[in-house]
């Protein structure tokens, strides 16, 4: 694995914030719902600090500020071999299940 800076992080986080959007409009179950607010609330969090950072920290190796992303990157991982269970769009899917070990693999550096 190559080392991510903070640029490749936000890159990825915006992505994956897009997904988890899609994601929650797309269903129509009221837990998976509240199961895909609550990530991108997390997620959230961890933006709004990256956001307060220059653009000149954005070459620098990136390292998680919220604790609460090890527990983002366990949900994700559970969902994964299930995804179709909770996302139902293909292209939604494939750009769910392609995301989430390049997310996850950020969030436990």
């Amino acid at each position: 694995m190559s080392e991510k800076n903070v640029a490749d992080a936000l890159h990825i986080f915006y992505e994956l914030n897009e997904l988890l959007s899609d994601v929650y409009w797309e269903t129509n179950d009221i837990n998976q719902k509240d199961r895909f607010f609550a990530m991108k609330g997390i997620l959230q969090d961890e933006l709004d600090e990256l956001h307060k950072l220059s653009l000149q920290d954005h070459v620098y190796p990136y390292e998680s500020m919220n604790p609460s992303l090890m527990q983002l990157s366990d949900k994700l991982r559970a969902m994964l071999p299930e995804l179709n269970q909770y996302v139902y769009r293909p292209q939604t899917l494939n750009r769910f299940a392609n995301l989430i070990p390049s997310a996850c693999e950020l969030f436990e550096l």
